[in-house]
């Protein structure tokens, strides 16, 4: 048998006024609900950038006394391009990940932005007391980090962009090495390929995360855009 369907309201719910008690308690739970799903997303990245970071130092001293044992010969090298190749994965993995979880924490942030909105609207008084934005676009959110004016080079500072500038490293070092190591290219061709690899896997790190906050901005358009950010309209 299938389950009963709930009963339906006799009555139209009542419209609460943002003053009643009932409305003040729904509004501070959520308040704090989201409050905590942004301190789980916070964690969760913290974690996966130390577990990335952890296996590169970890590989990194295990080829040096690899390299030490071996005179640099030919197991060192096989180790140098097969760990290479995990870490560079490892790297793509985590940098999509934590970009998500910042993605998630900018939604919960503009919940947060939102219901501070709706306290100024009941007590438009206490705006001076109210030191983070009340305003739910990117640039409020970023009013809020302390970085509202700084602009797209922000993203470099941001968990994800500082993975995917690490693993660009890692992806320019692989490159050259496998160009000294397989194909005999001369130590200066082989490092002016893998600082270009490097700069390239940068940009494509950089202008991905412009695409998933570009994304993010289109999905979740903003209710109260803030009105002192740069290029808005006065008045």
């Amino acid at each position: 048998m299938p389950p009963e369907p709930p009963e339906v309201l006799s009555q139209p719910p009542e419209v609460l006024s943002p003053t009643d008690p009932r409305a003040i308690s729904m509004l501070t739970t959520e308040h704090f609900a989201l409050q905590g799903l942004r301190s789980s997303t916070i964690a969760d990245s913290s974690g996966r950038a130390s577990l990335y970071l952890s296996a590169v130092s970890g590989t990194l001293v295990a080829l040096s006394l690899l390299g030490n044992a071996t005179h640099l010969g030919r197991p060192f090298v096989i180790a140098a391009l097969l760990s290479g190749a995990v870490l560079i994965f490892l790297g793509f993995a985590t940098f999509s990940r934590t970009l998500q979880s910042s993605i998630e924490d900018a939604f919960y942030a503009s919940g947060i932005n939102r219901i501070r909105h709706l306290y100024l609207q009941v007590v438009p008084g206490y705006k001076p007391y109210f030191i983070q934005s009340d305003r739910d676009d990117v640039y409020g959110m970023l009013v809020n980090m302390g970085a509202g004016r700084g602009g797209s080079w922000q993203m470099l500072l941001t968990t994800a962009g500082t993975l995917g500038t690490i693993n660009s490293f890692f992806i320019g070092s692989f490159l050259a090495g496998l160009a000294v190591a397989v194909f005999g290219l001369a130590f200066p061709w082989a490092a002016g390929l893998g600082l270009g690899a490097c700069l390239v896997s940068v940009g494509v790190h950089f202008r991905h995360q412009q695409r998933a906050w570009f994304q993010f901005s289109r999905e979740h358009p903003a209710l109260f855009p803030s009105d002192d950010r740069p290029g808005a309209p006065n008045g």
